[in-house]
């Protein structure tokens, strides 16, 4: 009972924070991203406390806009307004139509996985938290973040959550304190877990606002923030590196190559360093080697009692791309990959992980074809805005949005960096950013301050 009076009190405190500024409610939402992980049940349904922010700052600012602009919940004068061509007339919708086709179909795909799924009841709840929730924070976030500074302080308050997982870290590192993995908790081969539970949520978490910083770093006028960015910055790679996660290291060198890459003043250096580390790398006899085991893993169908991770990862694509062959249009559905993909899983000895461990697999199995094409759709259209709004403004923060996407991406390849409740919020930022940044340049009501 004392929990859930807690629970209720934190509740009512965001509920007034958000009224008196929905903006308060949406920064408090994204410095508790982590909040998912204290789950509670509301007449029998499972929640969790970052869900019920999310639906609570919805409520509010629904609320708040009906005052505003005098609308109903009356379904019979909603329609007869939507006839009357008099629905929102004095708002024009924030979201550009080349993104809504993309997330409608998204929203479609996603409805349909649930009732492909062989376990009704957890797909609904994974749909409720991957789909519902963070479609809602989106819309809230586009129509209520207004301008550079919004976002800049965005980034900040990522920031602040790296450093309070840093802390973590750091006394996880030196002690092995509250590692529940007795191989991750020995001293020679210590992974940090911090309160996620397993490495890898901590790296696929911070990695993409490690290159979201550096645009506060790069931008702070005067510097004030310098020693706080530096901060987030140096514990941020910390984390990642005592994680041993090669997938985030690779999202991060995808991200910081593609970003030098594309800025102008740093693509000439960029590409001739690409071009001589490439040819000094292909001619390494050590590369050779590591490209002739990735062979021989993707070759080999039965595994060793100690298998490497790119031998599990290669034997995970193959059972997927297989278990797809026999179900390319409507995928396994949501929560149903274990199940799935179990006939065709040839080693007994391995565990079967929730889902494929890349990025547009774990999108085609888990909602089907219309869900692989959604999102593909979804993040051509993105890059398009990126590259447009970067070149009409030259503003360096939609570059730096760009380099967050490839990192999340290039990490995503070998790993599941949406299917979680604060890695889905945190993709949808991301989006939400760069239609942020299109509205502003094209409402000149709106000052870019960036």
């Amino acid at each position: 009972m004392l929990n859930y009076f807690l629970i209720i009190l934190f509740y009512l405190l965001f509920i007034y924070l958000s009224w008196k500024n929905i903006k308060w409610g949406i920064y408090l939402i994204i410095a508790l991203l982590p909040s998912y992980l204290i789950r509670f049940s509301i007449l029998g349904i499972p929640t969790t406390l970052l869900e019920g922010m999310i639906w609570l700052l919805f409520i509010v600012w629904l609320i708040k806009l009906k005052k505003q602009r005098n609308l109903t919940f009356n379904p019979l004068k909603i329609f007869k307004n939507i006839l009357s061509q008099r629905y929102l007339p004095t708002k024009k919708n924030l979201i550009p139509r080349s993104f809504r086709w993309p997330i409608i179909l998204f929203l479609i795909a996603s409805i349909i996985s649930v009732f492909v799924s062989n376990n009704l009841q957890v797909a609904a709840g994974l749909w409720k938290a991957y789909f519902i929730d963070v479609l809602l924070f989106f819309l809230v976030f586009v129509y209520n973040i207004q301008s550079t500074k919004d976002l800049k302080k965005i980034i900040k308050i990522l920031g602040l959550t790296v450093l309070v997982i840093g802390v973590f870290a750091i006394i996880q590192k030196f002690t092995g304190w509250l590692i529940p993995n007795p191989f991750w908790q020995a001293a020679e081969t210590r992974r940090i877990t911090t309160f996620f539970g397993y490495p890898n949520a901590n790296a696929l978490f911070i990695a993409p606002i490690f290159i979201l910083t550096i645009t506060n770093l790069l931008s702070d006028k005067k510097n004030k923030w310098l020693i706080y960015n530096l901060l987030v910055l140096a514990l941020g790679f910390l984390i990642i590196f005592w994680t041993k996660s090669s997938g985030a290291l690779i999202g991060l060198a995808g991200g910081l190559i593609f970003l030098l890459f594309f800025y102008k003043k740093t693509r000439l250096i960029t590409l001739i360093i690409i071009l001589l580390f490439s040819g000094l790398l292909l001619n390494l006899p050590q590369s050779k080697k590591y490209l002739e085991k990735v062979y021989i893993s993707y070759s080999q169908n039965y595994l060793t009692d100690a298998p490497s991770d790119i031998q599990l990862r290669t034997q995970q694509w193959k059972e997927t791309t297989t278990l797809l062959k026999d179900k390319p249009i409507l995928g396994a559905g949501l929560a149903n990959y274990q199940t799935a993909v179990k006939p065709y899983h040839l080693n007994k000895h391995i565990e079967i992980f929730l889902y494929p461990h890349n990025f547009f697999l774990n999108f085609w199995t888990e909602t089907g074809l219309l869900g692989l094409i959604a999102i593909i759709w979804l993040l051509i259209i993105f890059f398009i805005f990126t590259y447009r709004n970067y070149h009409q403004e030259k503003s360096f923060l939609n570059l730096i949005l760009a380099s967050a996407m490839i990192t999340l991406l290039a990490h995503g390849l070998f790993d599941v960096p949406y299917f979680k409740n604060d890695l889905a919020v945190l993709f949808w930022i991301i989006v939400g950013s760069v239609i942020v940044l299109y509205n502003l340049k094209n409402n000149t009501e709106l000052k870019n301050e960036f």
